[in-house]
């Protein structure tokens, strides 16, 4: 009996995903950024030394995902993505200097939209980026904890991105070994 509780206990924890959309592909790890908000996948190909995400966000407007050097928006690597009504996917690399809306990245574009949908009212869009593409306008995934920043907007936008109040967030998680992922909450205030 007791296994039967810590098999059940060990099983919610590992399928605690909010998003209704089927991921575009199997990913070897993931987990839920925001109850019922928020949900990210990923795979590292060490051979090509790039990762894999997929952002599912519960939102129709745009979606983002950046690596930190501090847990917040000051000098963190961005990427901005939307669905337009059309059903084409949009995607900006963006660099914030400061807590303030991030500007585009016009050095490289290191983020790289791969494919993306809306459904149920969530987005969810796939992207890949090297692991370290040595642009000083970018954050290194490393070895170890990896602090993830998340935000989204309310709708698509119009010339540019809306700021987003209150609809954000951090997670710390360790991209590159992930096999065990803590059960406390790991949020950034």
């Amino acid at each position: 009996m007791l296994f039967i509780v810590l098999l059940l206990v060990a099983i919610g924890d590992v399928v605690s995903i909010s998003s209704p959309i089927t991921p575009f592909t199997t990913y070897r790890y993931s987990t839920e950024l925001e109850k019922g908000v928020a949900d990210l996948w990923w795979t590292i190909d060490n051979g090509a030394k790039d990762i894999t995400f997929e952002l599912h966000m519960k939102t129709t407007g745009w979606i983002a995902l950046g690596i930190s050097p501090g847990g917040g928006m000051k000098g963190a690597d961005i990427g901005v993505r939307w669905v337009d009504t059309e059903g084409k996917v949009h995607f900006q690399d963006r660099h914030s200097f400061d807590f303030a809306k991030p500007v585009i990245d016009n050095t490289t574009d290191n983020w790289v939209a791969l494919r993306g949908r809306e459904s149920n009212g969530w987005t969810a869009i796939q992207c890949r980026r090297l692991l370290d593409t040595c642009d000083p306008m970018d954050v290194e995934i490393k070895s170890g904890t990896n602090v993830i920043i998340y935000a989204y907007g309310l709708s698509d936008p119009v010339g540019d991105i809306n700021y987003h109040q209150n609809r954000r967030g951090s997670r710390m998680i360790p991209l590159q070994s992930y096999a065990n992922p803590p059960t406390e909450n790991n949020t950034i205030p």
